[in-house]
């Protein structure tokens, strides 16, 4: 039989699953996250040069959200002003330039999500391993 939790968790995925409403954006998930660690950095690094060096991370990470956020924004509006090609076959997603336009972030916006990337290793680097799990739990 099914513990009541494991039963309770399978409801919850599935009513997520099937709901009409749309996952939240990359970038409104960055920004809320990294505003979130940014606000208690302090109160979980002991070292005020390694906090200052974390807050600062995760206040880059929130302007890159936002530069992430943009460019998907002007790629859609760019894809969806273009008049269409009619493609050789009408199912196909990549010549129709269906799947162009679906896809966030832009493959644009690549330098971004690389430079996230440096900041996100840089501060795990200034961590300890206590430090990091604490704001690991913070959402």
């Amino acid at each position: 039989m099914l513990s009541s939790r494991v039963l309770v968790g399978a409801l919850a995925l599935l009513a997520v699953a099937c709901s009409a409403r749309q996952p939240p954006r990359l970038a409104v998930e960055l920004t809320a996250r990294a505003t979130a660690k940014a606000g208690v950095v302090r109160l979980v690094v002991s070292d005020a040069a390694r906090a200052e060096r974390v807050r600062a991370i995760y206040e880059e990470v929130t302007s890159l959200a936002r530069e992430l956020d943009r460019a998907r924004v002007a790629a859609r509006a760019e894809c969806h002003g273009e008049p269409r090609k009619q493609p050789a076959v009408a199912s196909d997603p990549i010549a129709s330039g269906a799947l162009g336009c679906s896809i966030a972030p832009p493959l644009g916006a690549r330098t971004a999500l690389e430079r996230y990337i440096q900041l996100m290793l840089e501060a795990r680097s200034l961590l300890s391993q206590g430090e990091f799990e604490r704001l690991a739990r913070v959402r």
